[in-house]
C-alpha cells in the first residue's frame, strides 16, 4: 500500500531507480509525480546547457550525474546508462517529476545541514549533500515522506522529531513494498537491487532471500 500524503525524493532513488529501468515503481509506490528538490533536479539546467556550459558546482546533482556517464560513455562506459539517465528531462516535460522549491525557512535549515560549523548541532559529524539536506528541511517542515537511503539524513530526521516517528522510504523497504503490494515479484525486487548495486548503490543485503 503506497503512502497517503505527500513526498519528497532525493537523488540516489531517481539515479538507481533510473539506471535500473524501473523509475515507474516511483511513481507507483510515492505517488505521482515523483517530487524532488531544485537541488535534485532543476530545470533550468536544460536551458542553462542549450546556452552555456556553466560549472559543475551550479548544476543540480542529478544533471551532474548526467555530465558524469556522458563522460564515462566518451571514454567507452555505457551509452545504455546515460540514455536512461536522459529520460529525466522527458519525465520532467510530461509531469511525471516535480520540482519542489523550498521556503525560506527550509533554506534556512538546509544551509545549516551544508555548514561544517553549524551541521554537528543536528546530531552529524560531516554535511549534508545539497539534495540531501533540501529533502530533510522540505520533509521535516511540511510532515511529508522522504525518501533517501542517505544514514546522516536519516540522523538527522531522528533528531528533529526526539524520538517520535516519521514516514520515510529506502530503496530495499520501497523493493519489499513493491512485491508485497504485486507490482513485481520478489524475485524481481532482488534483480532490481543487484542491478543498483553494481551501479555504485552501497547497500549489499537483499530485499528477499535468496531462495524465493
Amino acid at each position: 500500500m503506497s503512502f497517503e500524503g505527500e513526498h519528497i525524493t532525493d537523488t540516489s532513488f531517481l539515479l538507481y531507480f533510473l539506471l535500473a529501468d524501473s523509475f515507474d515503481l516511483l511513481g507507483n509506490l510515492l505517488g505521482s509525480p515523483v517530487q524532488v528538490p531544485i537541488d535534485v533536479y532543476d530545470p533550468e539546467d536544460i536551458q542553462t546547457q542549450e546556452e552555456s556550459a556553466p560549472p559543475e558546482d551550479l548544476l543540480s546533482e542529478m544533471r551532474g550525474a548526467i555530465k558524469y556517464y556522458e563522460h564515462e560513455a566518451e571514454q567507452g562506459g555505457s551509452t545504455e546508462d546515460l540514455r536512461r539517465l536522459l529520460q529525466i528531462d522527458t519525465l520532467y516535460k510530461n509531469g511525471i517529476i516535480r520540482p519542489i522549491e523550498m521556503s525560506q525557512a527550509e533554506r534556512f535549515v538546509a544551509s545549516q545541514l551544508r555548514s561544517v560549523r553549524e551541521a554537528g548541532q543536528y546530531g552529524i559529524k560531516a554535511v549534508l549533500g545539497a539534495g540531501e539536506a533540501a529533502c530533510v528541511a522540505i520533509a521535516n517542515n511540511r510532515g511529508w515522506v522522504i525518501a533517501t537511503d542517505d544514514t546522516d539524513a536519516l540522523k538527522v530526521m531522528d533528531f528533529l522529531h526526539g524520538g517520535r516517528t516519521y514516514r520515510y522510504e529506502r530503496i530495499r523497504k520501497l523493493l519489499i513494498r513493491a512485491a508485497d503490494d504485486g507490482f513485481i515479484t520478489m524475485s524481481k525486487a532482488n534483480i532490481l537491487h543487484e542491478i543498483m548495486t553494481t551501479k555504485g548503490f552501497w547497500d549489499r543485503e537483499l530485499p528477499f532471500p535468496e531462495t524465493v
